[in-house]
Order: structure tokens, then C-alpha cells, then sequence
């Protein structure tokens, strides 16, 4: 796989500060222990969410990470140097990318990440217009692909590299415009699961094609599908049956399963336990609780439920506190959430920012990090 001179010097100094860390586990390690086996890890997971954030270090813009892949593999390669946390994120605009193949128009800031303008589905009809992709040629899917495969290559024996794309709803609101999607749900729920149907399709088809490039499992970012965009009865009838068709194709092709972002607005839940065992019933492998104002959640209570299950919590650090804390408020920060909610549930819990972006400031993802490795040992 092609590389270059700095990739292959960041990867050499990200294998050297692995093994010089004095931890047990590598972050590859550390991953299985907890996502596959559900044992206690030598620490828990610092599970964080930065997409373009370490862009600085390497003095890219979003533009040239998101149509580079040897741009994005240096970003992301130079931030888990610099900073120490046990994910890799492998593509910045995971929103725009497949709706771009599609003939969505797009607008890529040149340092922003792309979003998705107008849709191509201007009426029901124009779904059967729509073509299946071919991800190794389509678009910039390739950036993706081979950011998998590179990082796979250089430092796939020490880090998971996890495969990332939009999940089926997302693609769905892209495709047929967010106010239009909402209408469908209510007026044509037969063509809202047909719709879903097709775009739970292309996410198998993509997430297929990162698991043959060498991901070691399969994250969808779904932020759309959220319980706040719908009732209760239309989740279960229309969003459940495209995360169950995405989980029989995907999940036996890798141990650490399939895993959902769509949990946004979950504190409106009004059955929220339900609302968990039934996204583990569906076959989610990580389930996301954001804070703090998801704090009003009985954590615990729905750690047991995931435990029940063999599936893990992410659980959030909201970014302002990454851009206003102090390094010992971030530090006090940590502990507290560490003591308060992760004891008894090492094999099942990850803990980190909920995103990192351009507000945060670097000395407090390093007082995270290290609040991390100080609090979050486990014995």
C-alpha cells in the first residue's frame, strides 16, 4: 500500500511510545478485552471522538483529509501520537460521502466538514432512479478505503482499526431532505421502509467492503436515527428492521459486532431501559449516552442491561468541557465519573469526549488522557 516518509515515521513513533508506555495492554489489547471477550481491561478504554481534530498537527485542512487518504492517515496517525487515546476514526465527513455518490450536492468548506445541500429524492418515484454503489470506485469512498487499509498495514497490530460510515436514517435524511423524511414517516411509511430498506443495502455494501480492506469492526454514525426524531412505535416498525438487516450481513463477519451512534435525545425517552434492550435485542454492540444531560439516566441500571447482553456503554464528556475546564477541573472531572459509574463494569464501559473539535484545547485532551490512565486502572 502506498505511504510516505512521515506516515511510516509517525507509525514507528507510535509503535515506540505503545511499547515504552509501561501498560499492559496495547490499545489493539485493550479493545478485544473489553468489546469481544467483556473481561476487565489493564485500564478502561479512552474511547475518543475526534475526526479532523488533530488536523493541526500536521497543518492539513478538512478539504485535503477528506479527498487524501495519506493526509488523513498522517492527521490521525500524529494524534494518537500526541495524545495516547486507544480509537482510530477513519474518515472526517462520514455524513457526505455516500450521499455525494448518490448526486447530493455538497458543500466542501475548505476548512469545515462537508454537509449535504439539497436532495435527490424529490419524490418517491425517484428511489427506483437510484443506482447500488460500488465502494472500491465511487466518489471519494476510496479515501476510505484505503485509510483503512494503509492504517491497517502500519499499525494494525497494535490499534483497532475500526471501520466508520453513516448509518442507514442519516442516508435516508440526506437522500430525501431532513423535513421530508419526518413527513414520510407519518404519510408513507411504506416508502420510508423501502427507502430505509435501499439504504441499509449501501451501508452492507460499504461496510463489506472496509471489512475486506482490514477493519476490525463496523461504527455507524447514525446521529440522525435518533429517538428524538420520532415516536416510539414508528423507531421500532421503520429504523428497526434496517439495523436488523445491517446486523445480519455485517456482525458474523467480525467479533466486535456492529455498533450504532443513534442515541441522541435519549433523555426524552420516556421508557429508557426498554428503549436499551431493545436496541440490544436489535444487535448493538455500543450504546452512547451523552453528558451531562443525559445524567438524569440510572447509568448504572443500564449498564446492567448491556452487560445482560455482552454490549458496552460509551459514555460522553461534553465538549465545552474541553474547552473552558481547567486541567485540574478536568482532572476532578474524570475521577468523579470514573467512581461514580464505572466500578463492577471495566468489560462493558468506555469513556471519552463525546467530540473533539477546534473549541478544545489540547492541555485539557492531555489532562483527560491522563486522568484516564491515573483513575481508570484497573485491579
Amino acid at each position: 500500500m502506498k505511504s510516505n516518509e512521515r506516515i511510516d515515521e509517525l507509525a514507528q513513533k507510535l509503535h515506540e511510545n505503545v511499547k515504552n508506555s509501561g501498560e499492559q495492554m496495547t490499545p489493539l489489547e485493550r479493545f478485544w478485552c473489553v468489546n469481544v471477550h467483556h473481561q476487565k481491561p489493564d485500564r478502561l478504554m479512552a474511547w475518543a471522538f475526534y475526526r479532523e481534530y488533530p488536523r493541526y498537527l500536521v497543518k492539513y485542512t478538512v478539504r485535503e483529509l477528506e479527498t487524501d487518504y495519506l493526509k488523513e492517515c498522517e492527521s490521525m496517525l500524529a494524534g494518537l501520537v500526541e495524545f495516547g487515546y486507544d480509537t482510530i476514526w477513519t474518515n472526517v465527513d462520514v455524513y457526505s460521502v455516500t450521499p455525494e455518490i448518490l448526486g447530493v450536492e455538497i458543500d466542501m468548506i475548505e476548512d469545515a466538514v462537508s454537509v449535504p445541500q439539497a436532495p435527490v429524492i424529490k419524490k418517491p418515484e425517484d428511489l427506483d432512479n437510484l443506482k447500488m454503489i460500488c465502494p472500491e470506485t465511487d466518489g471519494r469512498l476510496p479515501v476510505v478505503l484505503n485509510t483503512v487499509e494503509l492504517l491497517r498495514e502500519k499499525i494494525g497490530d497494535i490499534y483497532p482499526i475500526i471501520g466508520h460510515l453513516s448509518g442507514p436514517i442519516s442516508l435516508a435524511s440526506c437522500l430525501r431532505g431532513a423535513s421530508k423524511f419526518v413527513v414520510d414517516m407519518k404519510r408513507r411509511p411504506e416508502f420510508t421502509k423501502k427507502l430505509l430498506d435501499y439504504c441499509a443495502d449501501v451501508t452492507i455494501a460499504i461496510g463489506k467492503a472496509l471489512l475486506d480492506r482490514g477493519a476490525v469492526g463496523i461504527s455507524m454514525a447514525d446521529a440522525t436515527g435518533s429517538p428524538s426524531l420520532c415516536s416510539p412505535q414508528q423507531y421500532n416498525e421503520l429504523f428497526m428492521p434496517a439495523y436488523e438487516k445491517i446486523q445480519k450481513a455485517l456482525a458474523c463477519m467480525t467479533p466486535p459486532g456492529v455498533r450504532w451512534h443513534s442515541q441522541s435525545g435519549i433523555d426524552e425517552v420516556e421508557d429508557i431501559e426498554k428503549f436499551v434492550r431493545e436496541s440490544c435485542e436489535a444487535g448493538n454492540t455500543v450504546f452512547h449516552v451523552a453528558t451531562p444531560w443525559a445524567l438524569n439516566c440510572d447509568i448504572r441500571k443500564i449498564l446492567d442491561i448491556l452487560k445482560e447482553y455482552g454490549a458496552c456503554l460509551w459514555f460522553g464528556i461534553a465538549p465545552a468541557a474541553f474547552a473552558s475546564s481547567t486541567e485540574e477541573e478536568m482532572d476532578a472531572l474524570v475521577k468523579e465519573y470514573i467512581e461514580k459509574y464505572a466500578k463492577d463494569y471495566e468489560g462493558y464501559f468506555l469513556m471519552g469526549p463525546n467530540m473533539l473539535n477546534d473549541t478544545s484545547k489540547p492541555e485539557l485532551v492531555k489532562a483527560w488522557m491522563n486522568a484516564m490512565k491515573k483513575y481508570g486502572t484497573c485491579r
